[in-house]
């Protein structure tokens, strides 16, 4: 043989290793099975569509997480500056009670100042009241003439008579 025709053999010899086995099966009495195939081709045009609403719907679906995640952000942002303003009011609400009560303290301790005072006006006025009062019964004749009968002739009635006019 030359390797012109061992060649040439070769291409004409055909290798259908299916045929083979079903015609080995067939001698041994089993029967052929249908040739299986993974699955059918698709058509283009479907190929395309189902392409398409892979697509579709896969930006859909992540529009739509995306959507989600930034309203939990916002979500999150809104109670975050919510629980802020709660706890600054509450912070406020404090100072304005302790700013109230510290004014009413003030309040008090000047209604308390301007009582003591008057009180000690009044005191002053009816201390200057009874001195004058004293000034005028010392002034008073009556008590100039007991006055000056006790300092000249000292006796038990003269002294009683002074007390009266004068008020010792």
């Amino acid at each position: 043989m030359e390797k012109r025709e061992t060649d040439e053999q070769l291409r004409v010899l055909s290798f259908d290793m299916d045929e083979e086995i079903d015609d080995r099966n067939e001698r041994r009495g089993r029967k052929a099975t249908p040739p299986r195939h993974a699955h059918t081709p698709m058509d283009p045009s479907h190929a395309i569509i189902l392409a398409a609403i892979i697509i579709v719907g896969g930006l859909w679906g992540g529009k739509l997480l995306y959507d989600y995640i930034q309203e939990q952000r916002i979500k999150t942002a809104l109670n975050e500056a919510a629980a802020q303003m709660q706890q600054t009011m509450k912070q406020m609400q404090q100072n304005s009670r302790r700013a109230q009560a510290e004014m009413q303290q003030r309040i008090e301790i000047e209604e308390e100042t301007r009582e003591q005072r008057r009180a000690e006006r009044l005191a002053q006025v009816e201390a200057e009241s009874a001195r004058a009062e004293q000034e005028k019964r010392f002034k008073s004749s009556q008590c100039q003439f007991w006055w000056q009968q006790h300092s000249q002739s000292p006796t038990e009635r003269t002294a009683q008579k002074k007390a009266e006019a004068c008020g010792n």
